[in-house]
């Protein structure tokens, strides 16, 4: 039976490196894991976890990286798995039958979960999760890729690129057969939006960098548009968007989509509606370009159009929220707040967990001094209990002290510090109101 060899690389991976690893280890005869300069401890636990653990000093490239953790893997076919990332064992059969069959390497589905419908994937917007895994359950929406992740273990074979280091390219070189799995790989890390933030910068680095030194390669122009609009890069996204056209007329939605968004973020709105409108030329009812070209019509004064396509987006796909943010924001700058709000909340009722319709919500709410931004805080809660920071938890708490609603009070603290165990006003408020929890009450408006 051919060896399988989990290669990960990891770096301050302490919080999530336990799921990754048990989610693999009745699937993977060896456990290689790379460290590249964590300080959290995250090598001692993959030691302890049953994984063959070395160090790599980063070199800013993960290509060079994963050659680092191929070289240290003795199994006949390889498995990359990053450590926010998963396999559910029902997934485990058809992994191992892969390995027996006349293929050079698989590419598996590879789903990112997100905490709210607003973002967007290769070919449109992420869908709402109706999935039959308990991985990933939580989590209101998902998109779909595919990634190469399964290979075996071929001389020579090599990594490209700073940022991905895809395997794919040395593969097709070589001429060896690639085939597709209905395995998911389960990444969560775009569900930790600080780190995801966090990311944004030195990825945009890398791609620039990857894009700088191949000018002729479209995948590198590619990845620099998608990084470009994570970091807000505006002109870069545009330049990298128009650079990969002339590579490859036929580009995919996200280079489209992302010249339109870009010239839209840039106040060129005449400019970006071709963008859009060529995506919906060939798919009239795609709900991201309905609602990106709905914007910049309004922005345009043309708001018949526009509310017509706002209109279109929301039949086209209920789940999608940045049409719900979007309206909420252009009627709110027109004084239109109770518009605003009932856009709000119309998309709350499509997407009850979706955490950036409630921070919105509660957020604008809260500026507004609207009296019933308490009871919608409350409402976020029983939603997304680890929203809002721990903003909602205390305006909540504040209100039932308020009321001498102590003990509610309690409870409702209780499950803030549960969400945030080292918010410093939650801490706070624990020491003012001493130890203790008593019955539940629901907060009224």
């Amino acid at each position: 039976m051919p060896r399988l060899s989990l290669a990960m690389i990891v770096k301050n991976e302490a919080p999530s490196l336990g799921q990754a690893l048990a989610s693999v280890r009745d699937l993977c005869d060896e456990l290689v894991v790379v460290d590249t300069g964590s300080t959290d401890g995250t090598p001692e636990l993959a030691a302890r976890l049953g994984a063959t653990v070395s160090t790599f000093p980063w070199t800013g490239s993960f290509a060079e990286a994963r050659h680092a953790s191929l070289a240290r893997c003795t199994g006949d076919w390889i498995l990359l798995l990053d450590a926010d990332e998963a396999v559910e064992g029902s997934d485990h059969g058809l992994i191992r039958a892969a390995l027996e069959g006349p293929e050079a390497a698989h590419r598996l589905v590879h789903r990112h979960y997100f905490r709210s419908g607003t973002f967007l994937g290769l070919e449109g917007p992420a869908q709402r999760n109706d999935t039959p895994y308990t991985l990933g359950r939580e989590f209101p929406h998902y998109s779909d890729a595919r990634s190469l992740r399964l290979f075996r273990r071929l001389p020579g074979l090599t990594f490209e690129g700073r940022m991905h280091a895809l395997p794919d390219p040395w593969l097709e070189r070589h001429g060896h057969a690639i085939g597709d799995l209905g395995a998911v790989v389960h990444h969560f890390g775009k569900t930790d939006l600080l780190r995801e933030q966090a990311k944004a910068r030195p990825y945009f680095e890398m791609a620039v960098a990857d894009a700088a030194e191949h000018p002729d390669n479209s995948q590198y122009q590619y990845d620099l548009v998608q990084q470009a609009l994570l970091a807000e890069e505006w002109e870069v996204a545009l330049a990298a968007a128009e650079a990969h056209q002339r590579l490859r007329p036929r580009s995919p939605f996200v280079v489209i989509f992302g010249a339109g968004l870009a010239l839209q973020r840039l106040g060129r709105h005449e400019e970006a509606l071709p963008y859009f409108d060529s995506i919906l030329a060939s798919e009239p009812a795609h709900p991201a370009a309905l609602a990106a070209s709905a914007e910049s019509l309004w922005r345009l004064g043309r708001m018949d159009v526009a509310q017509a396509r706002f209109s279109q987006a929301l039949g086209a796909d209920p789940g999608y929220s940045r049409t719900y943010l979007k309206l909420a924001e252009l009627l709110e700058a027109d004084g239109l707040w109770e518009d605003a709000r009932l856009a709000l909340e119309a998309g709350l009722d499509q997407n009850p967990r979706d955490l950036s319709l409630w921070e919105v919500l509660v957020g604008r709410g809260a500026a507004r001094k609207d009296a019933r931004v308490v009871r919608d805080a409350w409402n976020a809660l029983q939603q997304v209990p680890d929203g809002g920071q721990g903003i909602w938890h205390q305006m909540v708490i504040h209100t039932l002290i308020g009321r001498n609603e102590i003990q509610s009070a309690r409870e409702v603290l209780r499950r803030g510090l549960e969400a945030f165990p080292r918010h410093p006003e939650l801490l706070a408020l624990q020491v003012r109101m001493g130890a203790g929890s008593g019955p539940h009450r629901i907060v009224r408006g």
